[in-house]
């Protein structure tokens, strides 16, 4: 299966560069994915125009399955009606035909509105639980703009997602292989009890952080191996640089804490 991971694209910002966005638009064509996973933060303040300048790009892509989530950007100016006009449902689920089978893809808004740091909300675990467990016929994977693990790099942490211990304990025991997340600017991978947390960087936006440039992510899988390489839009091989590269193996499950399972099962929670 292959995925092109992107997000933070902020239409509106005066660093916004549009070239940029047309560059990764084109090369995902050529790339031919399975699944564009768009991140979050179409926009920089949530307006109608930019979300439907945003839209004018995307629509441009020729995968059959483009998945939008919303950021805290597009969550200003209470852009999430504009939204759902334009993009559709902000929670969605959908399956995705791969050589590897059909990929669950649960898609979530963890934005509030006018604040930066998010949450999944327990009103959603249910759903999530329901429309992962039991899925064996290909990956799974969560699309979230919000980061559930801090990212390296990117300076003192204080939006990172409210409920993420909660969260990850939900994705570990429903062993869901991906979560693809953005919001730092900053391409970065995680792997933990076998879920591959993904982070993109922004890419078509010059507010990167350090000497970080705009990029977006290209993520192969196979029956054994899932790779993540960064891709600078407009660059071609020459902007290739591997992430990483991991076994779709899980190494550590939920056995190893059994005493402790106890006190963090989210389904026992008392909320």
């Amino acid at each position: 299966m292959r995925i092109v991971q992107m997000s933070d694209i902020h239409v509106g910002s005066g660093l916004f560069r549009p070239e940029l966005l047309e560059a990764a638009v084109r090369e995902t064509n050529e790339l031919r994915p399975d699944l564009v996973a768009v991140a979050g933060d179409l926009t920089m303040e949530g307006y109608r125009w930019e979300f439907e300048e945003a839209r004018r790009h995307l629509d441009r892509l020729e995968c059959p399955h483009v998945v939008v989530v919303m950021g805290n950007h597009d969550a200003k100016s209470v852009g999430y009606r504009h939204f759902e006009d334009i993009f559709g449902s902000r929670a969605r689920s959908l399956v995705v035909p791969s050589p590897q089978g059909e990929a669950k893809v649960v898609a979530i808004d963890s934005t509030k509105p006018d604040l930066d740091e998010g949450e999944v909300g327990r009103e959603y675990y249910a759903w999530i639980d329901s429309e992962f467990r039991g899925w064996e016929r290909g990956p799974k994977i969560l699309m979230i703009h919000h980061h559930i693990l801090a990212v390296p790099g990117t300076g003192r942490d204080v939006n990172i997602l409210r409920d993420a211990g909660d969260v990850m304990a939900m994705l570990r025991e429903l062993k869901v292989d991906m979560v693809l997340s953005g919001h730092r600017h900053v391409p970065y991978v995680w792997s933990i009890s076998g879920v591959r947390v993904i982070h993109s960087g922004t890419v078509s936006s010059l507010r990167v952080r350090g000497t970080m440039p705009p990029s977006y992510n290209l993520i192969d899988l196979d029956d054994e191996t899932v790779r993540i390489t960064l891709r600078e839009p407009g660059k071609g091989k020459e902007g290739e640089t591997p992430l990483a590269s991991f076994s779709r193996k899980p190494v550590t499950t939920s056995r190893f804490y059994v005493e402790m399972e106890r006190f963090v099962r989210y389904e026992e929670m008392p909320f």
